[in-house]
């Protein structure tokens, strides 16, 4: 290790690279409306009003995204840094993003980063001064890296260690029917893509609009200048998550003579080896760096775990474009077009669901997913000295499944298997390709999702809106069937189960017990671990309602709630009905506190009398305690209500 030491230079004067043209109005709720004359001058506003609502959210991953982790937040932080390099992903923004992307998403890029120094510069004494000047490359480089965790990096690296790492999942719903199902000539949308409620990646609600014709409202992260999901004028999309595999990983085989080569085609090929220092802090004030070293391979680069040698190759490991995607995506005037530039295959992953003003409907399972010769055999780590496993990234699967103005007249998608998104009506399409190989789960919601949306009857506006808060487990769930297994243990348990409706609605007693052990099956699935045993699940639930004081004949109002600072609201729904709520047992609030699933989202309904829009965040506008729009929305939120969206003031 070698030791340096460094002053920080906190110059609260930034310089701003042009002179940008834009109004911000903020409607009753505190949501920006941004208008600028060109894109530049609209990005520039998301800037300002993205350092004005939610600065801390802003900057809290520009470390990393600057591959600086462990300087600011200390050596544990490393690992981050280490992979940042690894993937040589600021030498990427210049010589492949900056070459790829357009002028005008570079210049939105840097009219985003003035933005933020703008704001810096009108409220030093509110900004961290050793995280600015904002730049270009910080934006790019941290789109690109909310990209590849997005499309399943942090699970597919999951994947090479044996620690025992378990994230709290979420999902995501999005659902469309037209006049084949609606009571009359209507076509409705739900957009609701579930994210952690709070944090870098909870939604921020905005409405944009350039007199060069980019105009939409919907949502985004602090750090973005686009919108991920949400509407324009003419059409709205939502996206939920899905799992192209766009990564594999290979296990080398390493020279037992020689570390520094592993085996290709039956011969022994040396790595390309590069040195670099990667600096850390220690005792938050002594700055000292290690000298490492990264291992790059024809199969891709190299990471070495407990004496394994893993080589990761991304199908986006060269390339910036899904930022321009995203763009090309929001200025779609019909479903068709959208289909046309979703083919394009900028962005790696997601399924999308749509609604036009025409009132045609689609969707769309997406992914830049590679040709391969075995795509089965690759969902697992590969075993492999071949080169004939080593695909062209641009190479890729075109014929992905899509589904445009079906006949049954509805589609919905939560993060299932692209075959199951219309029931009955999909499943007949299912195909088994040896170069592709889809998703195969099926959640709760899907299964709910098909069984409400397959009644023979038709479904008017507020059905539609029923059937968005609906907190009910299908019989026919996999988490529900994990009950049924369990129950010869647990006597309690059978005799709750047979008083219980399947619902989790405020005034229910009979539904804590059930619910437990099925988060419990639902937690494990998501992190691909085994379906937990009885007693590892009772276990558990036993310590969490020891934990949140409770017991399990509580009404779920006591139990289920979601909180913003000192206001407490208890909330219908649970983990993986269409209602979704996360929680987290919390001592404070005695209760399962809500951290993660449904937030913010839309519903849009084309009717002949015309476009009505509503909505709602899960908490507010403003992510600053001080400001009214904190905590404004999140009692109308835990009681199902809507909010009117003007699509302009």
């Amino acid at each position: 290790m070698q030791g340096s030491c460094a002053i920080t230079n906190k110059n609260s004067t930034y310089k701003i690279s042009n002179q940008y043209n834009v109004s911000i109005y903020r409607d009753f709720w505190g949501i920006p409306y941004i208008k600028g004359k060109t894109d530049q001058d609209v990005a520039y506003g998301i800037g300002l009003v993205h350092a004005e609502d939610a600065y801390e959210d802003l900057v809290e991953l520009m470390p990393l995204y600057r591959g600086k982790n462990a300087i600011y937040n200390g050596l544990d932080s490393i690992d981050t840094d280490y992979l940042v390099r690894l993937l040589k992903i600021h030498s990427k923004v210049k010589n492949i993003g900056k070459q790829q992307l357009s002028q005008n998403i570079l210049s939105m890029a840097q009219a985003y980063a003035d933005g933020v120094n703008m704001y810096a510069n009108t409220h030093p004494d509110k900004v961290d001064l050793s995280i600015h000047p904002v730049t270009q490359d910080d934006v790019l480089a941290g789109s690109y890296i909310q990209h590849l965790f997005f499309a399943g990096l942090d699970r597919d690296l999951a994947q090479m260690t044996a620690q025992d790492e378990t994230s709290i999942p979420t999902g995501s719903n999005a659902i469309a029917i037209n006049s084949t199902k609606t009571d009359s000539n209507a076509s409705y949308l739900l957009i609701n893509s579930h994210q952690p409620l709070s944090g870098p990646v909870g939604w921020y609600e905005l409405n944009i609009e350039s007199e060069s014709g980019w105009h939409g409202h919907g949502g985004n992260f602090p750090g973005s200048f686009l919108i991920n999901v949400g509407f324009n004028k003419n059409i709205g999309w939502g996206a939920t998550v899905n799992r192209p595999d766009v990564m594999d990983i290979f296990e080398l085989t390493i020279n037992p003579n020689n570390a520094d080569q592993y085996l290709l085609d039956d011969k022994w090929e040396s790595f390309e080896i590069e040195e670099d220092k990667l600096a850390f802090k220690l005792f938050g004030f002594l700055r000292w760096s290690t000298k490492q070293k990264f291992r790059y391979s024809k199969f891709g680069p190299v990471i070495e775990i407990n004496g394994k040698y893993f080589a990761l190759r991304h199908v986006n490991q060269s390339s910036f474009n899904e930022i321009e995607g995203w763009y090309e995506i929001s200025k779609t005037r019909n479903v068709y077009e959208f289909e046309k530039q979703l083919a394009k295959r900028k962005i790696p992953s997601f399924n999308f669901v749509t609604m036009d003003s025409d009132r045609n409907i689609g969707y769309f399972y997406n992914g830049r997913i590679p040709n391969r010769n075995d795509a089965l055999k690759a969902r697992q780590i590969i075993s492999s000295s071949s080169s004939k496993d080593i695909w062209d990234e641009k190479d890729l699967v075109n014929n992905l499944p899509k589904f445009i103005n079906p006949s049954n007249g509805w589609i919905q998608s939560t993060n299932q298997n692209p075959f199951s998104v219309m029931g009955e009506h999909s499943l007949k399409e299912k195909s088994m390709k040896k170069n592709v190989h889809f998703e195969q789960r099926l959640t709760n919601r899907s299964y709910v999702a098909n069984e409400l949306l397959s009644i023979n009857e038709s479904i008017d506006l507020d059905k539609f809106i029923a059937i968005k808060f609906d907190n009910s487990y299908s019989k026919n769930s996999r988490q529900y069937k994990y009950l049924e297994s369990i129950m010869e243990y647990d006597t309690n348990l059978k005799l709750e189960m047979q008083k219980w409706n399947g619902k989790t609605d405020f005034n229910n007693t009979n539904a804590s017990l059930a619910m437990c052990f099925m988060a419990q099956e639902w937690i494990s699935e998501m992190n691909s671990k085994p379906t937990p045993t009885y007693q590892a699940a009772k276990k558990e639930c036993d310590s969490l309602f020891k934990e949140i004081q409770r017991n399990y004949t509580d009404p779920w109002s006591k139990i289920n709630t979601i909180s913003r600072g000192s206001r407490i609201y208890p909330i219908q729904g649970s983990v993986d009905t269409l209602r979704a709520v996360y929680g987290s047992p919390n001592s404070d609030t005695k209760s399962l506190n809500m951290s993660g699933g449904d937030g913010l989202f839309f519903i849009i309904a084309e009717e002949d009398s015309g476009k009505v829009i509503y909505g709602m965040h899960n908490y507010g506008s403003s992510r600053n305690e001080s400001s009214v729009h904190y905590s404004d929305q999140t009692f109308l939120f835990s009681q199902e209500a809507l909010r009117f969206i003007p699509t302009s003031l």
